[in-house]
């Protein structure tokens, strides 16, 4: 879905980024996903929506309206430490929430971020040398309950799922009181990204 960005970025030469509202709803796997165990297929087909592999692992989502998705690739020091710069990248997320006013932005499990112990935010990395693609998805105003019309309980979860199912699991940003819209969001993100991206070692 952004592997443009990659390709741009071996062309060019330079960090690129992507922040955008997805227009419709569309399930993407990790690398290692399978369609017959991640998805809810005849639910997919009911409703005519598509499905796709990205790069990079991390697990099945739904990417729908009322998300935001950042996506960037950036040459980066080291062909290892990808926790770090997961950390370091959810870092401005955090701190482009807390422009928008939105506090308790906690990191959890192995690159989430969670408010109140409950997922907004899941990442997923892709490494090509040097090269580091970085593909984010959180949850502004979005139907949580499409999630579990359209995926089913991922074999490996992160402790602090502790069994619950996807709408008990994951928050959205208008759920916990901020009345935000991914506009709003996708504004304040690019003001951070912009800045923090060439910087990014």
């Amino acid at each position: 879905m952004n592997e443009e960005l990659l390709s741009r970025f071996e062309q060019e030469g330079f960090p690129v980024h992507r922040i955008y509202e997805p227009p419709a709803a569309h399930a993407v796997l990790g690398a290692g996903g399978k369609p017959e165990n991640d998805l809810l297929l005849a639910n997919l087909a009911a409703d005519d929506v598509g499905y796709s592999y990205r790069r990079g692992g991390g697990g099945t989502v739904v990417l729908t309206p009322g998300q935001v998705v950042l996506a960037l690739v950036a040459e980066v020091g080291s062909p290892f430490r990808n926790r770090e710069y997961a950390a370091e990248i959810n870092g401005w997320i955090v701190e482009s929430l807390s422009s928008l006013g939105v506090a308790g932005v906690a990191a959890e499990g192995i690159s989430d971020l969670a408010i109140g112990g409950r997922k907004i935010l899941g990442t997923s990395i892709y490494r090509r040398r040097l090269a580091l693609f970085y593909q984010a998805s959180l949850l502004v105003s979005c139907d949580l309950s499409l999630l579990s019309r359209y995926l089913a309980m991922p074999a490996r979860v992160p402790e602090y799922r502790r069994g619950r199912n996807h709408e008990e699991f994951c928050t959205t940003l208008r759920r916990e009181g901020y009345p935000l819209e991914p506009a709003d969001v996708i504004a304040a993100l690019e003001k951070v990204v912009s800045v923090r991206l060439p910087g990014l070692r």
